[in-house]
């Protein structure tokens, strides 16, 4: 019965945080219309048209919780229409425009979500004065949705400038590491230069004393497979510590390459105590998805969430494009290699493509423990 719940659930909303279930809440609101319903019905045939009615209205209120912000004028323009025929049958309909002023938050800037309360509101006055509604009807329809939808729409607006706020405070550390590993590729070309010196003086020194003095010739070989064997290990750790890729540096890079290409990417990284190794595979198979998305999704909004749920973490990577059904892509976007290396990690991958594309990879922590 709960894992039943759970996918109707998932079929209804998006993952939306700790506020997941507020939109199940907010149509307690519904009651005033099933109320007004009861107590004020113009037509012996209401409940017939008040049942289509809602019905039409929660599969468009579902939907608005997974459009982009270009989509929902949509949406709101729906719930208006239902509104408007529904208060045909009772006053208490109104309740539906209130509805549609809450959506507005999500028009895409504060002005175009206040212009939508103004679009409602004459609206509201529009019906009002074509089938000359009494007070009832339009005072508190244009109050509640001028106060409800102002509400939403200043909290939307703080939201957005904490996220931008969190998210400047990660790029200016993210930024600081990259000028750490610029620092390392100086030192490293600084010791490779050295080195290489230090190995062609000896070199031919050694060619000069081989047929003088073999025992000096093998002393300054035997200094040269030393300083070799020296470099290479510094080699090495330079360039570990330059090349390894990790979470951090890789969704701050999705930022800035996503965005440039005019596709709003927001992101959660929670604190995770994961080996190196599994933050590097998931760095690359971020890049990987990133990169799929740019080539085939002609998506316009993308989020990323890296969350650890028990003994496992958890990257999900969701958004708003054509989905692999009219992409005609499928598999075709680099999953396989994902697949192998999720496979690896003892790991699963899944792919839900029905409204919008979402891509979650599990790595089990105990499993990529293992494999360090």
């Amino acid at each position: 019965m709960i894992n039943t719940l759970k996918k109707i659930d998932r079929f209804l909303l998006p993952d939306i945080g700790r506020f997941h279930y507020a939109p199940y809440v907010y149509l307690i609101y519904l009651s005033i219309f099933f109320t007004s319903l009861v107590f004020f019905q113009r037509y012996p045939n209401g409940y017939i048209y008040a049942a289509i009615g809602t019905v039409a209205f929660l599969v468009i209120y579902f939907h608005s919780h997974w459009v982009s912000s270009r989509q929902i004028k949509w949406n709101i323009l729906g719930i208006l229409i239902i509104g408007s025929f529904m208060t045909l049958i009772t006053p208490g309909a109104s309740v539906f425009f209130v509805y549609a002023g809450a959506f507005c938050c999500r028009l895409g800037s504060t002005k175009k979500a206040f212009m939508g309360l103004l679009v409602i509101i004459v609206w509201i006055l529009a019906l009002t004065i074509t089938f000359n509604f009494s007070p009832f009807y339009y005072v508190p329809a244009a109050l509640f949705t001028l106060l409800i939808g102002g509400i939403n729409i200043y909290e939307h607006d703080i939201t957005l400038k904490n996220q931008a706020l969190m998210l400047s405070q990660q790029e200016v550390r993210d930024l600081a590491r990259t000028s750490e590993r610029e620092r390392i590729a100086r030192d490293l070309h600084d010791l490779i230069g050295h080195t290489f010196s230090v190995i062609t003086l000896k070199a031919e020194l050694a060619g000069k004393l081989i047929n003088k003095n073999k025992d000096k010739a093998r002393h300054e070989i035997s200094e040269l497979e030393q300083i070799s064997r020296d470099a290479l290990k510094q080699v090495r750790e330079v360039v570990t510590g330059y090349r390894t890729s990790d979470l951090n540096t890789e969704l701050a890079h999705a930022k800035y390459v996503l965005e440039s290409n005019e596709i709003h990417f927001a992101y959660q990284f929670d604190d995770i105590e994961m080996s190196n190794q599994i933050n590097k595979e998931l760095a690359i198979i971020l890049k990987e998805l990133v990169t799929n998305i740019l080539k085939h999704a002609h998506a316009s909004q993308v989020s990323a969430k890296i969350t650890q749920s028990e003994q496992a973490v958890i990257l999900t990577v969701v958004d708003d494009g054509v989905g692999f059904i009219q992409s005609n892509e499928k598999k075709g976007f680099g999953l396989k290699g994902i697949e192998e290396r999720v496979k690896n990690f003892s790991g699963t991958l899944e792919i839900d493509s029905i409204k919008q594309t979402s891509i979650t990879v599990t790595i089990p922590l105990t499993e990529a423990s293992n494999n360090d």
